[in-house]
């Protein structure tokens, strides 16, 4: 994903030549480390016994997608699959399971991070309004804790990550296109979202700039990880990468 999205910037021309070459072979390795489910896990699918989990394979279709704004050649079956994993990874309620190598078919317990996720890659595929968009994005609504509100979860800085681009890509008015019918304190906006969001990181900054919290990611990989997390969600109105634009 970095090196997709630098390809743009570089000016030397063999250098950028040599990006393309190398961001051509990983698009064609994801590819061939997909799982026959279309999802991925923590190596190839041959090296991992076709194990797929829902973090990694959002990860995955992340990366893709900004080859692909890049000019870079992604083979479409990796996008199509990926798209199918992720709406049988879906329950009755609208949120994604963890894994769908574990079985369930979709009817296993919905995750928050995963779901939130799930809305950011929909958008990535070019499905703003579709089914499943729709559905993850109501259970988003119903079990996910916004910044500010009193309640964490064990990945709130993952969440949000994800969760930051599915606001900023609604803006203050898509929301509404999505369903008509919703009521005036349903309906979910970009400036409300972000006023909540910056209303939070500007409250629980550490003097030296940075950010660390108390859940199980973050103890995990240190400070360095919610910082760049929220610097991250913090310039999404820059709209500095393609990945992140509207």
């Amino acid at each position: 994903m970095f090196l997709a999205s630098v390809v743009g910037e570089e000016e030397n021309v063999r250098r950028r030549e040599r990006l393309i070459q190398l961001c051509e072979k990983a698009a064609k390795y994801c590819r061939d480390a997909q799982t026959n489910r279309g999802g991925w896990g923590y190596v190839s699918a041959k090296d991992g016994s076709n194990f797929d989990e829902g973090s990694v394979t959002v990860t995955q279709v992340q990366a893709l997608r900004a080859a692909r704004n890049a000019g870079i050649i992604v083979p479409a079956e990796a996008i199509k699959d990926a798209q199918k994993y992720l709406m049988d990874s879906t329950n009755e309620q609208g949120g994604v399971q963890y894994s769908l190598a574990f079985g369930g078919g979709g009817r296993g317990e919905g995750r928050p991070a995963l779901t939130a996720a799930a809305v950011a890659c929909g958008f990535s595929f070019g499905d703003y309004s579709g089914k499943y968009p729709k559905m993850w994005l109501k259970n988003c609504q119903q079990y996910l804790s916004i910044p500010g509100e009193g309640r964490r979860m064990g990945h709130d800085e993952y969440t949000h990550y994800y969760y930051a681009q599915v606001m900023y890509v609604l803006g203050d008015d898509r929301y509404k296109k999505l369903f008509p019918d919703a009521r005036p304190d349903e309906v979910l906006t970009w400036s409300k979202y972000r006023k909540a969001v910056f209303d939070e990181f500007k409250r629980t900054q550490s003097a030296d700039g940075s950010w660390s919290h108390d859940s199980w990611t973050a103890r995990m990989v240190g400070p360095v990880y919610v910082t760049a997390c929220y610097l991250t969600i913090m310039q999404l109105d820059k709209a500095a990468l393609p990945i992140y634009q509207r």
